[in-house]
Formats: C-alpha cells, structure tokens, sequence
C-alpha cells in the first residue's frame, strides 16, 4: 500500500517555510522518501515573490519595512503573494511516481483535484479548475506584479474569481506543488505593496482584486479556522491519493538542510 507524509506546521517566518519546502523537495527522491503533503501558515505578513521576479521593480520595498512585512524569494515562479489569511500547502513527490503523470501539467491537475476535494468537504460550492481560455482576468495590455492578478491554467476558481493558486518546481527527482488558499483578503493592503507605472495601472489591480478574487469565508459565509483547513484538505488529498496516511515530521537529511545555510541567497533581506 502506497505510503503518504502529511506535515502540520505551527506558524514560521517566510524564510523558515520557504527552506523547510526546499529541504523537502531535496531529499524527495524515488524509493527514498515519502511523498509529503506539508501544510502550514506564517508568523506574520510575508511577500513571497517568484524566482526570477524583478522585486526591486516591482514591489515597495519601504512600505513593507514600514509595515514589518517580511519578503521572502520563493522556489517557484510566478508573480508576488501576500501570505496572511490563508493556509499554505505544499505537496512533493518523486519523479517518477505511479499516482502522478510525468508531465507538470499532469502533476498540477492531480494535485488540483485533490485540492478540490479537500474544498468540497469544507463546504465550498461551485470550485473549480481555470481552463486555459480562462486565464487572463485582466486586460490584455495590463500586467500586475500581483499573483492575485491572473488565473492561470488549472488553479481554482469560484464563479469566475480566483480562490486558490498555486505554483510548481520541478528537478530531475521529485517536484514540488505548493500554493494559497485564502481565509480572508486585505485587499487596499494587497494592493498598496507594489509599484505600478500609472494611477490607472494601480487602479485597475485594485478592480480585479475586488472582483476577481475571492477568500473561503465569503464562498462560505461564515469564518473558517486554519484547523478546520488542514483537516479537510488531509481528507481531500487521501480520497484523490489512496494510501496510508502518516502524520510525520522532517528527517534528518531534511533537518541538515533547514539548518545550513545553502538557501540563503534565495532570501530576500530588507
């Protein structure tokens, strides 16, 4: 019977989450370590930007100082995330793995699907995955730093707004899945972290971030705990992924390179 890690963080700092996902897709490798879905939150309001994400451009790196916002360079690509109200998971698992296609789109839906199901038992309605004619929720000439900006093609959706993205690294070994699902959004504080080129730029983003994005407590009406999160989502992954699931914590080769200090220039010190 196939064997899968589920990890249960208590809240970190952005570089803490940002090298233990590191240290697990590094030690990932097939017959070796245990496919892990980690789920987790942050200590405080951290900016996660993608890894090759112009952030001196892009983001206002003084208004983050000024609000103790920590910014943090993540593993996988894409535009800038606020992490504050929400819950964070990631997933990782060998390449190549019977349960998963070798392609990262076959992957990323594997994973999305299990996310819709860890959705459906919280109660969430109507959730589904973007379609590739769906991506773009802003004009055609407009791009936002803001990860919150675009759909992308197999993310989650509710009725057109986006609910959950995610984003994927892959190495010769294993690969790494991991994204966010929003409990509540501040969005003028969103909105006011980054740099934009005109008045009209920065208040087009602020009119997607209205519309075109939506947190779980108002898919759901109500306020949603992270607890109550972690729960279904665990049970949403083990219907999609049939198997033993084992609460565990990081090995020791996990432990080594959470300690050193390989990753740290993959952070962002300000």
């Amino acid at each position: 019977m196939q064997e899968w890690r589920v990890i249960k963080d208590d809240p970190k700092t952005g570089e803490s989450n940002m090298d233990i996902d590191r240290a697990i897709l590094a030690s990932c490798k097939p017959g070796e370590s245990l496919p892990t879905l980690r789920l987790y939150s942050w200590e405080r309001p951290t900016l996660t930007v993608g890894y090759a994400q112009d952030f001196a451009k892009e983001i206002d790196i003084n208004r983050c100082q000024k609000l103790g916002i920590e910014i943090v360079r993540r593993p996988t690509g894409g535009r800038a995330l606020l992490h504050d109200h929400e819950v964070t998971y990631s997933f990782t698992a060998p390449i190549p793995h019977n349960k998963f296609p070798p392609s990262l789109l076959g992957a990323y839906k594997v994973v999305a699907q299990a996310l819709l199901e860890g959705l459906k038992e919280i109660g969430v309605c109507g959730a589904e995955l973007a379609s590739r004619k769906k991506t773009n929720i802003g004009k055609h000439s407009f791009r936002s730093p803001s990860c919150l900006s675009s759909i992308n093609h197999l993310e989650i959706e509710v009725q057109g707004a986006k609910l959950v993205g995610s984003a994927q690294r892959r190495t010769k070994k294993a690969f790494l899945q991991h994204g966010s699902i929003l409990l509540d959004c501040d969005r003028s504080l969103v909105n006011s972290l980054f740099k934009f080129e005109t008045d009209d730029a920065r208040c087009r983003s602020m009119e997607i971030l209205n519309n075109k994005v939506v947190t779980l407590s108002e898919c759901l009406g109500k306020s949603v705990t992270r607890k109550e999160v972690f729960k279904a989502l665990i049970k949403g992954f083990s219907h999609v992924l049939k198997g033993n699931w084992v609460l565990g914590h990081l090995n020791s080769f996990e432990l080594i390179k959470c300690a050193s200090n390989s990753y740290s220039k993959e952070n962002i010190n300000i």
